[in-house]
């Protein structure tokens, strides 16, 4: 079986796999090959709650966030398809010693058109009615953030991706590599891929592919829980997305579809090896710890039912911040992974300066920040709250 040559090889047909590859054709890349082991958004995407906000305390976080929203607020019109973009709002309730860092992120939000300020508890009542604010000391609030649909989003990208000349082979596992200097060669079961340049796209999967040619980036990998929790009201589809930092697993949770409340952590979560080992069985144990923090920032849910739950796996670096662009020590060779749970709200503007990073142009948004030389260069990226995925 003869090789089938390309340009550009992208492993990985999640959001992220998908937005380069539309970003490279737009911007005049030439036979674009996406491999994907599976179906588009069949990984790690598909299980993201796809909440789109601002709030970081990273600049560079936080302007990536900024442009990537008005991407997705005005998805038809920039990329083309439908990304299920809904806006709600954004309150993020901290204890009074993150008061001062949530009004600095407040400020800097400020100067980038984010409109985003402090609110009273009267004020963050009318916006949100089911929640107490007792023991919480600071409230902020975000009009612009919303929530998308992960699966839109994806196969959206990776429509119009086609629509440009992109070449994408679902149910076609990477089965090997050979990275040499000048080609690079990726095996699958329906013959060799060669191209001069090879992106690595693969989420929580990338160093199972890696490791068998000596290379292996610095993330861990975690299972995190979602659920899903109603009462005999409707949950309204306009209420705010809430984030929790007075809570020792920092919840977070949206409206979903049925009007029901989605519940999702931004902890570390549990400790895994592989991926694949994922299944969509939530403890009850956890179930009824959540259920514990919810009932008490929303009375109303002292009678709440457990209505679904299932899990999704993050790749974690030290400092909670995603490794992209160039592999050291491998010429034509890229990568993306460690997004840590907030690679969604960034994957518009991040896809797009990788695109062009790969191109040999300026990225519009830089990404240089994120460089997989950071750690051993001390440039480590601190958020005020500490680790977690609000850095």
């Amino acid at each position: 079986m003869s090789s089938k040559a390309a340009e550009i090889i992208i492993i990985g047909g999640g959001l992220y796999g998908a937005s380069v590859a539309y970003n490279l054709a737009k911007h005049g890349a030439k036979n674009v090959v996406v491999l994907e082991r599976k179906s588009i958004c069949a990984g790690g995407t598909a299980k993201s709650c796809a909440i789109v906000r601002t709030h970081y305390s990273i600049e560079a976080n936080m302007v990536h966030a900024v442009e990537s929203l008005k991407i997705f607020a005005n998805f038809n019109e920039i990329v083309g398809g439908d990304c299920g973009w809904r806006r709600t709002g954004y309150l993020i309730l901290g204890p009074e010693e993150h008061r001062q860092p949530m009004e600095t992120v407040f400020r800097l939000q400020n100067k980038y058109d984010v409109d985003t300020r402090t609110l009273t508890p009267a004020e963050a009542h009318e916006i949100h009615p089911l929640l107490q604010f007792e023991d919480v000391g600071v409230i902020g609030y975000d009009t612009l953030t919303g929530y998308c649909d992960p699966y839109l989003t994806t196969t959206s990208y990776a429509q119009r991706a086609k629509e440009l000349g992109v070449t994408i082979h679902t149910d076609t596992p990477v089965t090997g590599l050979r990275l040499g200097r000048a080609v690079k060669t990726v095996q699958t079961p329906h013959g060799d891929f060669e191209a001069p340049t090879v992106i690595l796209l693969a989420g929580p999967w990338t160093n199972a592919l890696t490791k068998t040619v000596g290379l292996e980036f610095p993330y861990v990998i975690s299972r995190h829980k979602v659920i899903t929790l109603k009462i005999s009201q409707p949950y309204q589809a306009n209420w705010p997305i809430v984030k929790d930092l007075t809570t020792p697993d920092k919840i977070y949770f949206r409206p979903e579809t049925g009007g029901v409340v989605l519940v999702g952590t931004g902890d570390h979560g549990d400790p895994i090896e592989d991926a694949d080992t994922l299944t969509d069985n939530v403890e009850m144990e956890h179930v009824s710890r959540i259920d514990r923090l919810i009932s008490n920032r929303m009375p109303a849910f002292a009678e709440g039912e457990y209505t679904a739950g299932w899990t999704g796996p993050y790749d974690i670096t030290s400092d909670w911040n995603p490794l992209v662009g160039a592999v050291p020590g491998y010429e034509g060779v890229y990568v993306g992974v460690g997004f840590s749970g907030h690679g969604f709200k960034l994957a518009p503007t991040i896809g797009e300066a990788l695109a062009q990073t790969v191109l040999g142009q300026p990225p519009r948004v830089p990404i240089d920040i994120y460089s997989l030389t950071r750690f051993d260069e001390g440039r480590v990226l601190h958020g005020a709250y500490g680790i977690g995925s609000i850095s």
